[in-house]
């Protein structure tokens, strides 16, 4: 997989990341 030069910022990970957590939540 290509390494991309610029990371994704810390606010896209954080929704991203927030998106998945309600998910999570939701089924366990």
């Amino acid at each position: 997989m290509a390494v991309p030069k610029r990371r994704s910022s810390n606010s896209r990970t954080n929704k991203r990341r927030a998106h998945d957590a309600k998910k999570a939540k939701q089924l366990s």
